[in-house]
């Protein structure tokens, strides 16, 4: 018989459920329900990635406050202790392995949870040998029960029926790590729950399985879950088969035994619930210190739980300031004339880790508990007592909590930290009961893993914003330095135009009225020249005239310069030749150009260097060389241009100086230029001044340009 009574879970690793998360309470009963569920790749966020962190931070937020009414989930691998484990399967035996839980009472059952055995992983505590497949069958009666109708619980027994609460007998049931597995039940009666194991087949040759810890939730008479009833003691029988028995590591009767490594049970959300934490400053305490419980009415007491505190300063220390001897009285009245009494020697041994006391009683009528405690723990050489909770109570009822509380034996300053003992809380956290923890804790599993996903692609999805707009910082650098680069470069285009339009200003300037004032001067003086009677004043008017056209033929050349962009070797000769023509009034000029002269841009300085020194060689001519013939020859080859001025005049020895001349210039010039400077002359035979240079020189600047003073 197979009846679904739970509810569909959401807590399966790897399948992240979108829908119906918030109503999911427990795990999937069977298999076959995992259809419903679906893969978190169909719940992963697209769209602009500010968009999408902007939607995973509110969802990382929405499951964090989620989370934080949930228990605190701080596990731990256990060291013994850790509950049952199955033989290995040897060979093929088709004999199933179970664990068997009877009852000698009769109870409904709420709910069954497993906690896996915790090791040590890579990442934190993790799930051992948890099955991968099994069953749960619980054998129930679903008539009527008639309080105090003992004598048919037998009766009733032989009429149960076997119903199956769960089966992952057919499909792998997902590891659950750290976490409890919840499955809830129908509710009714019960007398014995088993769970089985698959029957050893040739493929499972070595296969064993282990469990933790074994919960068996009753629900009360107002159909709440309630306590867990494996903790009632001699009246839940429990055995297996194939059990390995390795105490104190292993023995199926650790299903029971409480501890499975999940610290204590306290919520997650933080409060303002301190400990108790005592400390005597001078002295030794001069006795016990009692502690008076005033449950306000007559309760039935099946159990008293004291609570370790956290150690000061977040110091890893566990049961800090715990007693070592603790002795509870129970009474009906205030003086504790009848007493029924529990004690604990050597109490801190008794507790596993940092757990809680359990102090269990047989239901004892009692409105009065007196807690004694004694034997102190020392730091630094003071005695100190720290509790975080006094809980009374029955099953899931606490009897205990905002009781009156009063004591003696403790310092005067330490009497108002006794309302911390009954207030609930716990370091600072609500106190659970057994059942709000695993099921809080089965609830949790889904949210902490999907929380997990979700922080995973958040990191991504900001990484890969954050190299996008280093991409784009980059990129927009690059962009600002262009728009800089191309607005320099057009500003100094445009202050270009300006320099080029001023320039061609005051070269006009120079032109139209230095010109015209030099061309005036060279045609009066040379009226006056032919008026002169006087030689040495016509000699010197001669002398004014040829200033006059020198300079104004300069001025021209300076004008042509400033108006080119590029000088070209022809242009640059052939402004060589009007000057020459302009300056060698009344003297027979003959040119011969050769045709093969290459047509190359001629460097500023180089220009410079050929006019002046050409000009030196006409003036030579013009003054002092009395010439009635003059030719200018320019030739070139594959190697050298030659440029040559040649008069019929005077003529001087070139091994005597003479000054005005200008020899020694010229002979600068042509070592500046790199060139050649051939000089040939003798007395009354004329002079030809000759400059030879490489034409790989004609577009270089001089490297020692503009150091002749003229």
């Amino acid at each position: 018989m197979k009846i679904a009574f739970c509810f569909m879970g959401l807590l399966i690793p790897g399948l992240i459920p979108a829908a119906a998360e918030e109503n999911s309470v427990v795990d999937p009963c069977f298999s076959d329900q995992l259809h419903t569920l679906i893969s978190p790749k169909d719940t992963v966020t697209k769209g602009l990635l500010p968009a999408r962190i902007s939607r995973l931070k509110a969802e990382r937020e929405r499951m964090l406050k989620s989370i934080s009414v949930l228990p605190q989930h701080t596990p731990k691998p256990m060291s013994d202790h850790l509950g049952y484990h199955s033989m290995p399967i040897e060979i093929p035996s088709g004999e199933a392995q179970h664990i068997d839980i009877q009852f000698e009472f009769h109870s409904k059952l709420d709910s069954i949870a497993f906690m896996p055995v915790l090791v040590s992983g890579e990442s934190g505590p993790e799930a051992y040998a948890f099955p991968k497949r099994f069953k749960i069958d619980v054998l129930e009666n679903r008539g009527e029960w008639i309080a105090g109708d003992a004598a048919r619980w037998e009766e009733r027994r032989d009429q149960a029926e076997w119903v199956e609460v769960a089966n992952w007998m057919d499909a792998d049931f997902p590891d659950p790590g750290p976490y409890p597995v919840f499955f809830q039940c129908s509710g009714q009666q019960v007398y014995q729950v088993q769970i089985s194991f698959p029957q050893g087949g040739a493929d499972s040759v070595g296969e064993y399985y282990a469990l933790g810890e074994l919960y068996l939730f009753r629900r009360n008479t107002q159909e709440r879950m309630s306590d867990n009833m494996m903790g009632w003691g001699p009246d839940v029988k429990i055995e297996a088969s194939h059990s390995l028995s390795k105490p104190p590591l292993w023995h199926v009767q650790y299903l029971k035994d409480g501890f499975a490594g999940l610290g204590l049970p306290l919520s997650e959300e933080i409060s303002d619930g301190n400990d108790l934490m005592v400390t005597w400053d001078e002295e030794e305490p001069s006795g016990p210190v009692e502690i008076i419980m005033d449950l306000g009415e007559v309760r039935e007491v099946g159990g008293v739980h004291l609570w370790p505190a956290e150690a000061p300063y977040g110091m890893a220390v566990p049961l800090f300031g715990f007693p070592g001897k603790v002795k509870v009285e129970f009474s009906r009245d205030p003086d504790f004339k009848e007493v029924r009494m529990a004690e604990v020697r050597n109490a801190r041994e008794q507790l596993y880790r940092d757990n809680l006391l359990i102090i269990a009683t047989r239901a004892y009528e009692a409105r009065y508990v007196r807690i004694t405690l004694n034997e102190f723990s020392n730091y630094q050489n003071r005695s100190i007592l720290g509790l975080g909770e006094i809980r009374v109570g029955e099953y899931n009822n606490y009897w205990s909590t905002d009781c009156a509380v009063s004591a003696t034996g403790l310092p005067d300053h330490a009497v108002e930290q006794l309302p911390r003992l009954v207030d609930g809380f716990s370091r600072n956290r609500r106190i659970l009961s057994e059942s709000e923890r695993i099921k809080g804790l089965a609830q949790r599993r889904s949210l902490d893993r999907k929380l997990v996903m979700v922080e995973q692609e958040l990191a991504l999805v900001e990484h890969a914003w954050g190299a996008l707009q280093l991409r784009l910082s980059v990129s927009g650098g690059v962009l600002l330095l262009l728009v800089l680069f191309l607005g320099w470069c057009g500003q100094r285009r445009q202050r270009k135009r300006e320099l080029s339009k001023l320039k061609q200003r005051i070269t006009r300037d120079l032109h139209d009225e230095v010109g015209s004032s030099l061309g005036g001067i060279s045609l009066m003086s040379e009226e006056l020249e032919s008026m002169a009677v006087n030689e040495t004043v016509k000699e010197e008017l001669g002398e004014l005239t040829l200033m006059a056209r020198e300079a104004c033929s300069s001025l021209r050349e300076v004008v042509w310069v400033t108006d080119q962009n590029v000088i070209l070797l022809p242009e640059l000769i052939n402004k060589m030749v009007e000057r020459a023509e302009r300056m060698l009034r009344g003297v027979e000029l003959q040119v011969e150009l050769s045709s093969e002269l290459p047509n190359v841009e001629i460097s500023l300085n180089l220009k410079r260097h050929l006019i002046m020194l050409f000009r030196e060689a006409i003036h030579n001519c013009a003054r002092h060389a009395g010439a009635t013939k003059v030719k200018l020859s320019a030739t070139a080859d594959h190697t050298f241009l030659r440029i040559s001025v040649q008069d019929n005049g005077c003529g001087f020895d070139t091994s005597a100086g003479h000054a005005g001349w200008g020899v020694e210039s010229m002979k600068k010039r042509a070592v500046e230029l790199g060139g050649i400077l051939e000089l040939n002359s003798s007395p009354g035979e004329g002079t030809e001044v000759a400059m030879k240079i490489r034409l790989a020189m004609l577009s270089n600047d001089p490297s020692i340009a503009y150091k002749t003073s003229n």
